[in-house]
C-alpha cells in the first residue's frame, strides 16, 4: 500500500512545541518563539502559519511556516523560517525518501511565493527535484569531541584563536550573560556604532523592538552574551539554543577596542560554555557573503555545510518583478 498524505490543518502551539522540542534536527530558527518574535517586530505584518502533517502510515511532520502580504496585500508570501534562517519541516519520526517527495510535491503546489533555506541539519532537505535560487554555507563547529579537544586544536594547530582569547583575558576583559534591559540597551548601542561603521556593506539593519520584543521573553532559548572591560560594555553575540544546536546570530563590538580581542574570548567562553551543557553543533551562520567574517569563523576550526535557498514565485510575483525591472531601466 502506498502512503499518502491524509491530513493537513494548522499546527497547534502545543504542537509545535512539542515537535520542535524532540525533532533532532531541529534550529531555534524552526520555533514558534522565533515565529512569534518576527510577528510582533513587523506589527502583525508576519504571522506564524504552521501546519500539521499527518501521512496514511501515522507519520506526523511540521511545516513551522509564517506569511505575509506582498504587492499591496494582493498575493500572500510564505516564509520558511523569518530573517532568512533555517527553515523545512520538523518531525519526531523516521521518515523515509518516499516521504520526502510527497512533501516537495505538497509544499511546491500548495506554498507559492515561498522563501526557504534548507536546514543543513536535515539530510532530507537535499532532493534533484526542487530547483535552487541561490547558493550559500553556513560554518559549523562539532562539538561532540568536547572542549578539550577543541581547544586543544586550537593550540596546537595554525589557529591564533586560544592566543587572542588569553589575550583578551589576559587583559582584563570579562564575559557574562546579559539580564537587565539596560544591558542589552548598552548591547543595541554598540550594534549602532557597528551599522554606522559598516555602511552600505551592512548586510541587514534591524531596530531596538526586536531586540527588546526577545528580552521581554525571558526565553531559556536567547542568550545575550556580553564582554566587558572596566566594566563597560564593548561586544556582545546574541545566541539562540534549541535541542542539539546552538546558532550565534547576531554580534556587535567597540571597534576602539579590538585590539584586546574582546569577540575571541566571547566565542571562546560561549563555545566551552555549549559544550558543558550538551550542545552537539555551534553554527556560525551564514556569512552573507563577506570573506572576512567568513575568515574569522574558520580560525575556529568550523567545517562547511551548505545551506542554499528556495524562491518559489508564483506567476503574477515574476510578472510584477519583470515590469518592475523594466521600469527601472527607462
Amino acid at each position: 500500500m502506498n502512503t499518502t498524505i491524509t491530513e493537513v490543518r494548522p499546527a497547534s502551539a502545543k504542537e509545535w512545541d512539542d515537535i520542535w522540542k524532540n525533532c533532532d534536527y531541529s534550529t531555534y530558527f524552526h520555533s514558534r518563539e522565533w515565529a512569534e518574535i518576527w510577528q510582533k517586530y513587523t506589527h502583525g505584518k508576519m504571522r506564524p502559519a504552521a501546519k500539521l502533517i499527518r501521512f496514511s502510515d501515522s507519520k506526523t511532520i511540521l511545516l513551522p511556516f509564517s506569511s505575509q502580504r506582498i504587492l499591496k496585500g494582493v498575493a500572500k508570501q510564505y516564509i520558511s523560517s523569518p530573517a532568512g534562517t533555517f527553515g523545512g519541516w520538523l518531525s519526531k519520526d523516521d521518515l523515509s525518501e518516499f516521504h520526502k517527495i510527497l512533501l516537495y510535491k505538497y509544499i511546491k503546489s500548495h506554498y507559492y511565493n515561498l522563501i526557504w533555506r534548507l536546514n543543513p541539519y536535515n539530510r532530507f532537505e537535499n532532493s534533484s527535484q526542487i530547483e535552487i535560487s541561490e547558493k550559500d554555507e553556513t560554518q559549523v563547529l562539532n562539538l561532540e569531541c568536547g572542549f578539550e579537544a577543541i581547544h586543544k586544536n586550537w593550540t596546537m594547530g595554525h589557529s591564533s584563536t586560544a592566543r587572542k582569547a588569553r589575550k583578551a583575558r589576559k587583559a582584563g576583559v570579562k564575559i557574562r550573560k546579559a539580564s537587565k534591559q539596560n544591558e542589552w540597551k548598552s548591547y543595541y548601542a554598540l550594534y549602532e556604532d557597528s551599522i554606522k561603521r559598516w555602511g552600505k556593506a551592512a548586510s541587514s539593519q534591524y531596530g531596538w523592538h526586536l531586540f527588546d520584543t526577545m528580552f521581554n521573553r525571558s526565553s531559556p532559548n536567547i542568550n545575550l552574551w556580553l564582554a566587558t572591560y572596566d566594566e563597560k560594555i564593548i561586544a556582545g553575540s546574541l545566541c539562540f539554543y534549541a535541542k542539539r544546536h546552538v546558532v550565534y546570530w547576531h554580534g556587535s563590538a567597540l571597534s576602539e577596542y579590538f585590539k584586546l580581542r574582546p569577540v575571541n574570548l566571547l566565542m571562546f567562553e560561549i563555545i566551552k560554555n555549549s559544550c558543558e551543557q550538551g550542545y552537539r553543533r555551534f553554527d556560525f551562520n551564514p556569512s552573507g557573503g563577506h570573506e572576512g567574517v567568513k575568515k574569522f569563523k574558520k580560525s575556529f576550526g568550523t567545517i562547511t555545510l551548505e545551506s542554499p535557498i528556495i524562491k518559489n514565485e508564483s506567476t503574477p510575483v515574476k510578472i510584477f518583478k519583470l515590469l518592475k525591472q523594466q521600469h527601472i531601466r527607462r
